[in-house]
């Protein structure tokens, strides 16, 4: 069924015009489609890290002068009036306690007005070196901070900040914020007039703060991490303060794709020296898809609408070169039924209409002397025949061809063009009323000529392989010799094996004569029948099958232009191959013609 469908699209001219103009349109707009759709893919992954490189840019500033102003609030200890406050220590006493807390934080109240800081400070607690904490605002319960590793690795830096957190603090009263979480900036305090240890300062801020702060800049899919992997910022204010576990995936400086919470994304992460944070950006890949997808739709779009207009164009245009040939086709079967009253409309001046003149010249002269033999004697008949095909012009073939060749150059159909050249330079070598007898090179272009139009029928299926010496290329033998043998290959040897078939053609000469090998990987012949063939050939008698009558032909031709001593021998093996074997004299002798 589908071989019968295949073979009938290939017969037909219009279905290779048709096929031809829809793969000229789709492939170049399938290409087009992919590149834009890879180009725009990276183009907007390039645009999407540019962006996001600009936003942690911008991040970043606007908490490095947060905590710059943070930091400069952290200052307010070594100011004169606290480090001297911190050297006295906390008095026993319950009054002078609350006056010394009260005279401290106040402290603490100027300098915040006095250095402008930005940020909204949620408690202040002085962590004495004996442990004890002096809150500005009691309202941690159970809290101990001396005991914390954070807080003493602070220690441990001399007085530089640290950022630490976010914690979830024990309160004496519920919370009033959004998120209970909170961040501390940490510091020890140094002794600028004296040598005893003062303790260490923790500057509570609410994740909340940073939350207001951020939310202006609208960031989308933007987390802030600390080195445990725990969120100090999420557009989503309820993952505050819980670890990610795909944290530990991302480096501090990182881009590329990942696979988070079973989505395909695209990460980028910053690393900020002043907190120790990471700024994590997420994008998934639809979202950088969904450009490309609808530039590649809009092209798509356009391209079958184009693809249909083309085709429709294609249609109208190959109806129009193949209706007057599939008119001249059916005209031609009603000749070749012995119908030649036959003649046909000539609608157009081009090469198409110059070959329905060429036939309507043909039948009627076909017709003229069809009817003149039928009205002459009946002994006459078959004589005036045959008197009548050799009157056919041979160029009446080759022209046709040639218009064909040409008409297939036009519309841009190469194979058809290829195959009507070819054939036509076959008919002009095999019609040829020159000699019969040609160089070896001549015979060998015939062979390549054949074996291109078989190659294009087939579809590539086998490759032919010459290897004749310079000087043998003069040889001169008959004409059509190595034709029939190469045709003899392809159908009973080529045609039905599943893999590539080949034809090698090999010349040499040994002290006594030419010798010509036509060699295949085909199916080979049966030994029954080779046996068979074999013994007809030396009897000079034709095989009994008539699929071996060229090999006869081709023996008798030989044996009567160069004696009994020379023809030819088949050798082949079942599943290998056959080679058939020409024996000739040598280049220089004398050939020998028998009656």
């Amino acid at each position: 069924m589908i071989r019968a469908r295949l073979s009938a699209f290939n017969n037909s001219l219009h279905n290779k015009l048709f096929f031809s103009y829809a793969v000229v349109i789709v492939i170049p707009l399938l290409i087009l489609g992919g590149i834009l759709y890879m180009t725009t893919i990276g183009l907007t992954q390039r645009q999407t890290q540019e962006n996001r490189l600009l936003e942690m840019k911008v991040l970043s500033q606007n908490l490095q002068e947060y905590f710059n102003s943070l930091e400069l609030y952290s200052r307010a200890i070594y100011t004169g009036e606290i480090q001297q406050l911190l050297n006295r220590g906390l008095p026993e006493d319950m009054i002078e306690q609350t006056r010394w807390k009260t005279s401290l934080f106040q402290q603490f109240a100027e300098w915040y007005g006095y250095m402008g800081v930005k940020g909204e400070i949620h408690n202040v607690t002085i962590v004495m070196p004996d442990g004890t904490m002096i809150q500005r605002d009691p309202l941690y319960i159970d809290e101990s901070f001396a005991d914390q590793s954070w807080y003493t690795q602070t220690l441990a830096l001399q007085g530089e900040v640290r950022v630490a957190g976010p914690f979830k603090r024990s309160y004496y009263l519920p919370p009033s914020a959004a998120s209970p979480y909170t961040f501390s900036l940490v510091r020890k305090i140094n002794n600028t007039t004296g040598s005893a240890a003062l303790g260490g300062l923790v500057v509570d801020v609410s994740v909340m703060d940073i939350y207001r702060m951020l939310g202006g800049l609208e960031l989308k899919d933007v987390l802030i991490l600390n080195a445990d992997n725990e969120i100090v910022y999420s557009s989503a204010v309820e993952q505050i303060g819980q670890r990610w576990e795909d944290g530990s995936k991302i480096g501090a400086n990182f881009s590329g794709w990942m696979d988070i919470g079973g989505e395909r994304m695209f990460v980028g992460s910053a690393y900020s020296d002043v907190t120790g944070w990471r700024f994590v950006t997420l994008d998934p890949l639809s979202s950088i898809q969904s450009n490309s997808i609808r530039y590649r739709d809009i092209t798509f779009g356009i391209g079958a609408f184009a693809l249909v207009v083309a085709l429709v164009i294609s249609t109208f245009v190959s109806r129009r070169i193949t209706r007057p040939l599939r008119s001249l086709q059916q005209k031609m079967k009603k000749v070749q039924a012995g119908d030649f009253n036959i003649q046909l409309d000539v609608a157009s001046s081009d090469e198409v209409g110059q070959l329905t003149r060429s036939f309507n010249r043909m039948t009627e002269e076909i017709h003229t002397l069809v009817h003149h033999v039928y009205k002459s004697e009946l002994a006459r008949k078959e004589a005036q025949l045959k008197a009548l095909h050799s009157q056919i012009n041979p160029h009446f073939l080759y022209n046709t061809l040639d218009s064909m060749n040409a008409i297939a150059v036009i519309e841009e159909v190469p194979l058809l063009s290829r195959m009507a050249k070819m054939l036509s330079e076959m008919f002009r070598y095999s019609i040829s009323s020159g000699e019969q007898i040609v160089p070896l090179r001549e015979e060998l272009k015939q062979v390549v000529r054949y074996v291109e139009i078989q190659q294009i029928r087939y579809d590539d299926k086998f490759s032919l392989v010459v290897n004749i010496p310079e000087g043998l290329l003069d040889y001169r033998i008959p004409k059509l010799t190595l034709q029939p043998i190469v045709e003899n290959a392809i159908y009973h040897g080529l045609e039905m094996i599943p893999g590539e078939g080949r034809i090698s053609i090999v010349g040499r000469e040994t002290d006594d004569c030419t010798i010509l090998e036509v060699s295949d990987n085909g199916k080979g012949i049966p030994p029954e029948e080779l046996a068979d063939i074999q013994g007809r050939l030396r009897q000079r008698g034709a095989p009994s099958s008539v699929e071996h009558i060229g090999l006869a032909n081709v023996q008798e031709r030989l044996e009567l232009h160069y004696g009994a001593d020379c023809g030819i021998s088949v050798v082949s093996e079942p599943g290998q191959g056959t080679t058939v074997a020409y024996r000739l004299p040598r280049a220089g002798a004398s050939s020998v013609a028998v009656p």
